[in-house]
């Protein structure tokens, strides 16, 4: 264990700068054991499936976030002029961004050039053009960093620390050591490296660098927002050490500090000039409506059982479920919109009829914003066990929280089950309380 927790050691202490010098304080050495090549085949097909899942949804190039991507082409284009002062030749790379006429706080890289940012992060945080010029530069600056790259060279070793310590340690202990100790700091200290190189890269292309600082204010009163709107968010301690990125107000601190490595730097470029049309029609950070709907979706759920299902139905305290699915947005407005789902649906533990039955769902919806929805749900199901059992439940109910990470609901409704040898349904009012989160949305 020792022998594999040195090499890991010198694997991440060892090799080489992906990046030239640079004004701002970012001079770690990185494992790039991968050959460039490997990694970039890696990253365009990560980035050719996610082109693919957008453009079947119709999230891409549309009507909705024609403005923005003018806009986001324009400055990518002018920071892509920049480039090869941090990385030789990074010019000639096969760049490529797209606004995803999505609702969540996002944008992200998968390498090789390739960029997506979600018309949410714009809307909900108000940006001005300077501050999506940050963020913009931010996910250029972990290309030029080749952090993906470092990411899969780094992949072997970490997992061979891993083995080591589970040789030492229990399973559980090994995987928070790897996670927290390793794996999270460095995701950290990559985040860190993109925000300095970020904000070298947006002076040399004449963006001002004080709109960095400003970026992450409107990061942190986002997350407060979510924080108080969801009661429950505010039981998860704000530690450092928890996240794959460091708090906003630390980065805040960070990038004030590297202000004065880039100042003449900024001076001496070629300011960019006010745009006439803002990004959005926000003018502060929001958390009003903005869709987040049509979309597939996998979605599991957990329900202990009520006091009066129990007092009914000892067999079974908690019930289980997952549904596949796609939903619709068929109707917005400013205040909200009205969604349809349907698909797939599995489940066990259910308090009127025991045993595992799949079937088909429908739902309709009203989203007020993105923490509150109220819906009426249509389930079919037969049993998936051999049995000739049915159920079948009409419901309605409210969702609290996000939808994209996880909700707590409560639902009440109709059930009617045909049970073995019964020609007749039984009925039963039903009351479910859970919590469901997302295994992943694409």
């Amino acid at each position: 264990m020792r022998c594999l927790l040195v090499s890991l050691l010198a694997a991440l202490l060892s090799a080489c700068s992906s990046t030239l010098p640079t004004k701002v304080d970012v001079d770690r050495k990185q494992n790039l054991a991968v050959p460039p090549v490997a990694a970039e085949v890696v990253s365009k097909l990560s980035n050719f499936t996610d082109r693919t899942l957008y453009s079947a949804q119709g999230l891409l190039n549309t009507p909705a976030v024609q403005h923005q991507d003018e806009r986001v082409q324009a400055l990518f284009k002018r920071l892509i002029a920049h480039v090869d002062v941090i990385h030789p030749e990074a010019s000639r790379w096969d760049w490529e961004i797209h606004v995803v006429d999505r609702g969540r706080v996002n944008a992200y890289t998968v390498g090789a050039g390739k960029i997506m940012v979600y018309r949410g992060l714009i809307e909900h945080l108000a940006l001005t053009e300077e501050e999506l010029a940050f963020i913009v530069a931010h996910e250029m600056a972990h290309n030029l960093r080749e952090h993906m790259r470092e990411y899969l060279s780094n992949y072997v070793p970490i997992y061979a620390a891993g083995v080591g310590l589970t040789q030492a340690l229990s399973p559980w202990a090994s995987a928070m050591i790897i996670d927290y100790g390793v794996d999270k700091n460095l995701s950290r200290t990559k985040e860190i490296e993109a925000d300095r190189i970020g904000l070298e890269l947006m002076a040399r292309a004449g963006f001002n660098p004080a709109a960095a600082q400003s970026t992450f204010q409107k990061f942190y009163q986002e997350e407060q927002m979510s924080r108080d709107a969801l009661g429950y968010l505010q039981l998860i301690p704000r530690w450092t050490y928890l996240r794959t990125h460091p708090l906003s107000e630390d980065r805040e601190t960070d990038v004030q500090q590297q202000q004065a490595n880039i100042q003449d730097i900024y001076a001496l470029s070629s300011k960019v000039a006010p745009a006439e049309k803002p990004l959005s029609s926000k003018t502060a950070v929001n958390q009003d409506y903005i869709d987040d709907y049509e979309k597939l979706y996998l979605v599991g759920r957990i329900a202990p059982e009520t006091v009066f299902t129990r007092l009914l139905h000892a067999e079974s305290d908690v019930s289980f479920g997952a549904d596949l699915g796609y939903g619709w947005m068929l109707h917005r407005t400013p205040q909200g919109g009205l969604n349809v789902h349907a698909g797939l649906t599995l489940f066990h533990g259910d308090p009127q009829i025991r045993g595992n039955f799949g079937g088909g769902f429908t739902e309709l919806g009203w989203v007020f914003n993105p923490n509150w929805q109220v819906y009426g749900r249509w389930v079919s199901s037969k049993d998936i066990d051999g049995y000739d059992q049915r159920k079948q439940k009409l419901s309605a109910g409210v969702r609290w929280g996000n939808y994209n990470l996880g909700h707590l609901y409560l639902e009440t409704g109709q059930g009617r089950a045909h049970f073995i040898g019964s020609p007749v349904w039984t009925r039963q009012t039903q009351t479910e309380f859970g919590y469901a989160f997302n295994f992943g949305i694409f």
